[in-house]
């Protein structure tokens, strides 16, 4: 499957910038070398002709691109019943149906799971592409509709786990700055702003340190909002990004891995409103990145 191509213009700054490089910066959602395989495939035009990546830019400039559908893949199914089916979220997957940036598990899910007639699957919260772990997905109109009102009430648990740069002294503490659009670093990006910055949200993260070891600190993080990226910009600002994210860290480690997990989330079943709590296993991922990039092991006497 294909899809219409997407075009832009290329901006003033991106003058004389060769084209690789630029989409690898521009468009992040793919890596150079995969830029560098849409390229040799012939589907980036630059200017309306196939496009090479050595090629120099110029304000103005078209860029269009013609993607091709991402593979489906699967996720492993933590519960499920007539209403609502959660899973354990791959890194990477993106929540779609169809997509052409990132695989998607959602048609594999739907198969399995279908919702009810006139009806699809979806998802009833957010969680990033490069998030691992619990994600709800409602089967019918009624479960979505209840599930967020949970949600916007605030009476959804989350739990999530990860390893930041650094070593957090306090064992116990709360991120409280308000979030919203960050003045550059592209509509992507947010940052912790004052509170009467344009289009400034109200935002909380209960922290509590679990382990410590090699330069790094593995946390447990509460956010009791849902602001977009809150958990990757609220520890940013407080001076440990999360390893492996490449917008708000240096990007490092684990081939681009974010080490960040949903690891828990408690709701009230939108059906019998019993309290229903869910959980995903840890990735190996966050043990290894504990302990920091691999050194050559020194040589004892």
């Amino acid at each position: 499957m294909s899809f219409a191509a997407l075009e832009t213009r290329v901006e003033a700054a991106a003058a004389d910038v060769d084209l690789l490089t630029w989409l690898a910066v521009r468009f992040r959602y793919f890596d150079a070398a995969t830029w560098h395989t849409h390229l040799t495939a012939g589907r980036v035009l630059h200017n309306g002709d196939i496009a090479r990546g050595d090629e120099r830019l110029a304000p103005g400039d078209r860029v269009a691109f013609t993607p091709v559908a991402a593979p489906s893949i699967t996720a492993a199914v933590l519960f499920a019943d007539a209403d609502l089916v959660a899973v354990d979220k791959p890194a990477g997957a993106v929540v779609q149906h169809v997509s052409a940036f990132a695989p998607t598990f959602v048609p594999a899910l739907a198969a399995d799971y279908p919702a009810e007639p006139g009806y699809r699957l979806e998802p009833a919260h957010r969680l990033d592409r490069a998030t691992s772990g619990v994600l709800l997905l409602a089967r019918t109109r009624a479960a979505f509709a209840a599930l967020q009102r949970q949600f916007a009430g605030g009476t959804v648990e989350k739990r999530y786990v990860a390893v930041v740069h650094g070593v957090i002294s306090p064992d116990v503490f709360r991120l409280d700055g308000a979030i919203g659009p960050a003045s550059a670093g592209g509509r992507a990006r947010h940052a912790v702003v004052v509170a009467d910055h344009p289009g400034a949200r109200p935002a909380r993260t209960d922290v509590t340190v679990l382990a410590r070891a090699a330069g790094r600190t593995l946390v447990e993080l509460r956010p009791h909002t849902g602001r977009t990226h809150q958990l990757r910009v609220h520890l940013a600002h407080a001076g440990h990004p999360i390893v492996g994210d490449p917008f708000y860290g240096p990007g490092d480690d684990l081939d681009g891995r974010l080490l960040l997990h949903a690891e828990a989330l408690a709701c009230d079943h939108p059906q019998s409103g019993a309290r229903l709590g869910v959980a995903a296993p840890r990735p190996a991922e966050l043990a290894v990145g504990l302990q920091g990039p691999r050194r050559s092991p020194e040589i004892s006497a």
